[in-house]
């Protein structure tokens, strides 16, 4: 009687040990329940899988147990990686494809332990890495989580900013200058309610024309005062979030063109009119620049390019009836990029109110009236000494930021 009493109370204790473990155990995709989940779902489901889609770098947003369109979103991000069917709905493919890649991942992350992050690792620490990276501008390859030589390049960047031993191991002082650097260096601004989300359309229109150029251009940096205020221009593109219009940027958030040109130089100390028809005044006129129409063609050419300096200003007549009176546009030359000398000012179908041009065969070459510089000689010389006053903060944004805003001095390349 005792001995059957005995082995209960020892089955009992396994029992007990076994539910111990399986309550210990990370969340994985049996935790999802047996129903599909989609928009408007909620519960401890949901919340399980927000936490795995957070740990494994595809949801940001707060764990809440609500199936809302940022959980959709991360769905479909993590569907596309595994070539799955993009439809947001949380099936029993896309519940398999989780297991797999969250025990793969499991695993990973045990085997990075406590020795750091290196050459080799994988997993969503690797994950989170490169998005800090990515943010702070040391890396611009993809977000894998798998640690290659693009992201060992990255850290050695980051160490050596900071100052640190560059061995490419992310370990604890890396990591504590990493998040040091990142609290420090994101700005939480006010968004207007009104604020608009930039279009998919835009997006892929940036990613295709302009990052090329700006990848380009930070490339080739040579830390010139010229440079560094183009850069500051792409800052402004990148991190300011100005929608077009005719009131003053800091206090609205809007921005145009000659408000644009005034704002970048006014970063750097040079007070210029923000008023595009009373340009024709500002600094010297570069002889010899002006556009060229093709002969049995409507198409123009931009001659004189090799007297251009990065940082002068280009002029164009008005658009408006009765056409060529006065000054009615305004850019900021980059240099020659990627072949092609390219100029970034206000212009449409781009997320925000700035984007470049690199082609002057119509509007831009027809109307182009001459172009004038502002910069002293000094200002050309690599690694040039620059006072920077900027950059300018709006009191309220106009479009809604997608990624965080990070001053250019905390920046690997300031812009």
């Amino acid at each position: 009687m005792l001995a059957k009493r005995y082995k209960k109370m020892i089955l009992k204790g396994i029992l007990a040990l076994f539910a111990v473990v399986w309550l210990a155990l990370p969340a994985q995709a049996n935790d999802y329940g047996t129903k599909d989940l989609s928009i408007g779902s909620r519960g401890s489901f949901v919340n399980h899988l927000q936490q795995d889609l957070q740990g494994l770098g595809y949801y940001s947003s707060s764990i809440d147990g609500w199936f809302g369109p940022q959980t959709h979103d991360a769905v479909v991000k993590f569907q596309k990686s595994q070539k799955l069917k993009t439809d947001g709905l949380v099936g029993i493919k896309t519940k398999t494809a989780l297991n797999a890649v969250l025990t793969e991942q499991s695993g990973s992350d045990r085997a990075n332990g406590e020795k750091g992050l290196s050459l080799g690792s994988r997993g969503s620490a690797v994950t989170q890495l490169q998005e800090d990276l990515k943010t702070l501008g040391y890396y611009s390859g993809s977000i894998d989580g798998w640690f290659g030589p693009q992201t060992h390049d990255a850290v050695m960047d980051f160490q050596r900013s900071q100052k640190l031993k560059q061995d490419g191991l992310v370990g604890v002082k890396t990591k504590t200058a990493l998040n040091a650097l990142l609290k420090k260096a994101v700005v939480s601004p006010r968004v207007s309610a009104n604020a608009r989300v930039p279009s998919a359309t835009s997006i892929k229109k940036y990613n295709s024309h302009e990052k090329p150029i700006v990848d380009s251009f930070r490339a080739n940096f040579d830390g010139s005062l010229a440079q560094t205020l183009v850069g500051r221009a792409i800052w402004y593109m990148e991190y300011g979030f100005m929608r077009y219009g005719s009131t003053k940027y800091p206090a609205s958030g809007y921005i145009d063109c000659s408000n644009f040109v005034s704002l970048v130089y006014k970063d750097f100390g040079y007070s210029i009119t923000s008023a595009a028809k009373n340009y024709g005044s500002v600094g010297v006129k570069v002889q010899g620049v002006y556009g060229q129409k093709i002969p049995g063609t409507s198409k123009y050419t931009l001659k004189g390019i090799e007297k251009l300096k990065p940082g002068d200003i280009f002029t164009f007549w008005n658009s408006d009836e009765p056409a060529r009176t006065h000054i009615g546009h305004v850019a900021i030359y980059m240099g020659v990029v990627n072949g092609k000398p390219c100029i970034i000012n206000t212009c449409s179908g781009r997320p925000t109110a700035i984007g470049i041009i690199n082609s002057f065969s119509y509007w831009y070459g027809s109307s182009l009236i001459e172009v004038r510089r502002v910069l002293p000689a000094s200002a050309y010389a690599a690694g040039s000494q620059s006072s920077d006053q900027g950059p300018v903060l709006p009191a309220m944004y106009q479009i809604k930021p997608d990624k965080p805003i990070i001053l250019p001095k905390n920046l690997a390349v300031g812009f």
